[in-house]
């Protein structure tokens, strides 16, 4: 059976949970669902708080604000966005997302294509992170901090 030609369906609040330290994700659609073109996840985010610049190797990231205010910043464009909020990320630009608010922020998370749901796996696995051992399991996964200047 072609698991990418039948429907998914994920209901509100539900999907496999990741959890390490300051982030709850919900996965909504992995490789395996479909055909490796994409993954989804539910992002809560903590005032704030947000990944430091990054850069993938192997996948493009786009967002879609649910609740909360968040920045993007992607290359030298930074923008600002609020609930029904769009902004896509090319795979090799260095970007980062911040949530700006004074509450929790939920994004929608979608990578193309699939398959980055093992790193969250693989972070959610951690008893702790430290900068170290985060760096390992980021390269292992086509991933690397990044600077202004990158």
């Amino acid at each position: 059976m072609d698991v990418a030609r039948h429907v998914h369906h994920v209901p509100a609040g539900n999907g496999p949970c990741v959890t390490y330290p300051n982030n709850v994700i919900n996965l909504k659609l992995t490789a395996l669902e479909s055909a490796g073109e994409m993954t989804v996840l539910e992002d809560v985010i903590p005032p704030q708080a947000g990944p430091p610049l990054h850069v993938h190797s192997r996948e493009n990231e786009a967002y879609y604000v649910l609740e909360g205010e968040f920045e993007f910043t992607c290359g030298s464009d930074m923008v600002r966005g609020g609930p029904g909020t769009f902004v896509h990320s090319p795979r090799g630009i260095p970007h980062r997302y911040q949530n700006v608010g004074a509450v929790p922020g939920r994004l929608l998370i979608s990578f193309t294509p699939a398959g980055i749901e093992a790193f969250f796996r693989e972070l959610g696995d951690e008893k702790a992170l430290n900068p170290q051992r985060m760096a390992e399991i980021m390269g292992k996964h086509g991933i690397t901090l990044a600077t202004r200047d990158s």
